[in-house]
C-alpha cells in the first residue's frame, strides 16, 4: 500500500508511477485544476522522487459544460505542474455523464532513495505537514456554510503543493513517509504500522485542524468516513474519554492533504521548524511509534 509504483530502470535510477482522479470539489474550474494537479503528483513525493512528466484524464458530459471552463481547468492545472517543473506530455478525454478530471504522473527516483511506508521503528515521532478537515470544509460549502476566509483557506491547502515539505524531509532522517488523501489520517496510518509491525500513538490535540474543527462537525458531514471507519476500527483503540468527533476528522477522506512521516527523535523538532519556515506552517509532530503491546492492535488515538 504505497503511494506509487517504483520500477528499478538500472542499478541508481527507478521509474516512479501514479495515476489519481476524482469529481470536482470545487466550482471554480481553475482552482479544480490546480487541487488535481497537486493532489496528483503528490504521490510521487510522498516516495521521496521528483515528479518529472504527467498526463491529463479528463472525462466530462460533452455539450453541457462550456469550452471556457474545460480550458480553465486545464490551465489550473497546467499552472501547478509548471510550478514543479513537471512537463505535460499530453492525455486522453472521453465523454461521460459525470465530469472527472486527474493525471498519470511519472517521476525518478534513486532504488535506494525511495521512502516507503514500511519502516517505521518504535521510538520514532510522527510528523504531519497539513491541516485536516477538507472533508467537513467541503460539506459546509455546499451548504453555505463557509465564510470567504475560510473557503480561501480551504483552497489554498488543497492548492498547495507537497513537493516542498518533500523537499524538506528529505534533508532529515525519515524512516517512512506517506500522503493523507483518500483513506484519511487513520487509513494511510494503518499500514505504517501494519506494515512494520509497530502501533502509532496519535496525540488527537496536537493534530493540526482546519478553522472551527472539531466544533463544525455539529453541522456539517465529512464524506468518505464509513469505508476507512470499518478498514481501521478492529485495529484501534481509542482514550475511554475522547471526543468521538476527533475519531470522524481522522477517518475522513482528504484531498490532497500533507504528508506524512515517521522520524528519529532527536530530528523532529528541527524537521518542524523547518517545515515552517518553508511555508508548511501546520506541520506539527501528532504522536510517536511504539512497540504493539496487543496483538492486532496498530492504531491508538489519546
Amino acid at each position: 500500500m504505497d503511494d506509487a509504483g517504483v520500477y528499478r530502470l538500472t542499478d541508481d535510477i527507478a521509474l516512479v508511477q501514479t495515476v489519481d482522479f476524482f469529481y470536482p470539489i470545487v466550482d471554480d474550474p481553475r482552482s479544480f485544476g490546480r487541487i488535481v494537479a497537486a493532489n496528483s503528483m503528490s504521490d510521487i513525493w510522498a516516495m521521496g522522487a521528483k515528479a518529472i512528466t504527467a498526463m491529463n484524464h479528463l472525462g466530462y458530459p460533452a455539450g453541457k459544460i462550456p469550452v471556457e471552463a474545460i480550458a480553465e481547468l486545464l490551465t489550473g492545472a497546467a499552472e501547478k505542474l509548471h510550478e514543479a517543473g513537471v512537463v505535460l506530455l499530453g492525455g486522453h478525454t472521453l465523454e461521460q455523464d459525470d465530469m472527472v478530471f486527474g493525471m498519470s504522473v511519472t517521476g525518478l527516483t534513486s532504488p535506494d532513495a525511495a521512502l516507503t511506508n514500511d519502516n517505521a521503528e518504535a521510538g520514532d515521532l510522527i510528523v504531519l505537514t497539513k491541516p485536516l478537515g477538507t472533508g467537513v470544509y467541503c460539506d459546509a460549502m455546499l451548504n453555505n456554510g463557509l465564510t470567504p476566509e475560510r473557503f480561501s483557506l480551504f483552497v489554498t491547502w488543497m492548492e498547495r503543493l507537497n513537493m516542498y515539505a518533500a523537499e524538506t524531509i528529505q534533508r532529515f532522517n525519515v524512516t517512512c513517509l506517506t500522503d493523507v488523501t483518500g483513506f484519511g489520517l487513520l487509513g494511510h496510518s494503518l499500514p505504517i504500522a501494519r506494515n512494520a509491525q509497530v502501533k502509532l500513538v496519535i496525540t488527537s490535540e496536537d493534530v493540526p485542524l482546519l478553522p472551527g474543527l472539531p466544533g463544525m462537525l455539529d453541522t456539517f458531514n465529512p464524506k468518505g468516513v464509513c469505508k476507512c471507519k470499518d478498514f481501521v476500527e478492529p485495529h484501534l483503540r481509542m482514550r475511554e474519554n475522547l471526543d468521538p468527533r476527533y475519531f470522524t476528522l481522522f477517518a475522513e477522506a482528504q484531498t490532497s492533504g500533507g504528508l506524512l512521516a515517521t522520524v528519529k527523535p532527536g530530528e523532529a523538532d528541527a524537521l518542524v521548524e523547518a517545515l515552517r519556515e518553508q511555508g508548511d506552517i501546520y506541520s506539527a509532530i501528532i504522536g510517536r511509534v511504539e512497540d504493539i503491546t496487543d496483538p492486532g492492535i496498530f492504531l491508538e488515538l489519546e
